[in-house]
């Protein structure tokens, strides 16, 4: 069983609605820029404060009408932080998910990827 943390506050919150405005009005392209931006400052300091195998990695799982998700922070013993992007879904068993769980969905995403492309 693993535990789920929030992003530290080093990181600074997540980007909201307002950080993807252009002109007053939304940008998907400004918000996939931002969300990346974060992203990737969240994974730096996962990479800086922990040397997991799959450090970094983002999860996710469907929930309503989008996605969990979640970066890989340790495998052992398993310890993710959850991402607050868009709606900030929450998957209701996440906890439950354990370090073989987690191998086997990034393993799984990774694959799709090779199939149909980057997201």
């Amino acid at each position: 069983m693993g535990k789920i943390y929030a992003p530290p506050k080093d990181i600074g919150p997540a980007p909201g609605w307002k950080d993807f405005e252009v002109d007053g009005k939304f940008n998907m392209k400004k918000m996939e820029e931002v969300e990346k931006e974060w992203t990737d400052k969240l994974r730096t300091w996962c990479k800086m404060n922990s040397n997991s195998k799959y450090v970094g990695e983002v999860i996710q799982e469907g929930v309503a009408d989008g996605y969990a998700q979640y970066m890989v922070f340790n495998l052992r013993p398993l310890e993710l932080i959850h991402l607050s992007l868009g709606d900030a879904y929450q998957f209701q068993w996440a906890h439950r998910w354990t370090a073989s769980d987690v191998k086997m969905m990034i393993e799984r995403q990774k694959k799709m990827q090779s199939l149909f492309g980057q997201a």
